[in-house]
């Protein structure tokens, strides 16, 4: 089994690395973005807001409180809220002055440090989003590529609208599409870095338990980070009318990517986003759960 393991350890960094640098596909959205202005700037931050709140409370939390109890899972998912709010200490958010205020007048976003502070915060907050997904793409494709390459497809799909979150305020603040780019590209990066660091160095240390513990707190991230960051972002460059539209629309597009992505799953009953897919042992992580009924038969020794 071990000699499996180590034959598919570089399949699943493969894996891990696309759908981690799909964050940076995201930004290439920049090149056919045209001219910065205050309405495709809204839109953008109010979809990757739609795609993010969907992701938390249908995916992330509720496989968390499938895996872990409904209590422990929420006390994860106000862990990571309060951890993000202990680390967005360190990027204040500046005060717009009334010059920077005049500058939007014409339509089209000032080049000021409010939106780079945005496009900043929603880097970090997605880096810290990417470090336990690029875990649970490289256990579940231990077994094998066929084995994780739904969750794979998943995670890489719902990581292309949150390059778009990164680099739509970068590039309306700095005015440059290749540096919006990178923070989108950098920020997918961790993804890769998380298998590498969890998944190979510490992986004999993880637990299901554990995992599964850091994806709801990501997902107490990502709520926090759409509240805290990117509504209120959106509301500042159009009204609360379109930005309702875009953010339903990037919840259904969001829904929609699920729904097919699940269809593909080897087995009707193993969860999207499940690190751990069901049937797959893994040395050193305990991976019992509450439901036997699915082991009961079909095992001899």
């Amino acid at each position: 089994m071990n000699i499996a393991y180590s034959e598919n350890s570089f399949n699943a960094l493969i894996a891990c690395g696309v759908s981690g640098l799909s964050t940076g596909i995201g930004g290439l959205f920049i090149l056919f973005y045209g001219e910065p202005d205050n309405r495709k700037l809204g839109h953008m931050l109010s979809f990757s807001g739609g795609v993010m709140l969907y992701i938390s409370f249908m995916d992330l939390l509720t496989e968390s409180i499938a895996k872990l109890g409904f209590m422990t899972a929420n006390l994860w998912f106000f862990v990571g809220m309060l951890f993000f709010l202990f680390i967005i200490r360190f990027f204040p958010e500046p005060k717009i002055s009334k010059t920077d205020k005049a500058k939007t007048e014409n339509g089209k976003p000032s080049h000021d440090a409010y939106l780079k502070h945005v496009g900043i915060v929603t880097a970090v907050g997605i880096s810290l989003h990417n470090f336990p997904e690029g875990m649970a793409v490289y256990v579940s494709c231990l077994k094998g590529i066929a084995m994780g390459l739904p969750l794979t497809l998943a995670i890489a799909a719902h990581n292309i609208p949150e390059g778009m979150a990164v680099a739509a305020p970068m590039y309306a603040a700095t005015g440059s599409k290749w540096l919006a780019f990178m923070y989108s590209f950098l920020s997918g990066l961790c993804e890769p870095l998380g298998a590498i660091i969890f998944g190979i160095i510490f992986g004999s240390y993880l637990t299901d338990y554990i995992i599964q513990s850091m994806l709801a707190g990501v997902a107490g991230i990502m709520v926090f980070m759409v509240v805290g960051e990117l509504m209120p972002a959106t509301f500042k460059y159009i009204k609360k009318g379109p930005a309702t539209v875009s953010f339903i629309i990037g919840m259904f597009v969001i829904f929609l990517s699920v729904y097919y992505l699940h269809g593909m799953l080897p087995h009707d009953h193993t969860p999207l986003y499940s690190p751990f897919p069901q049937e797959i042992p893994l040395p050193g992580l305990d991976l019992h759960t509450h439901d036997h009924s699915h082991h009961d038969c079909g095992h001899h020794h």
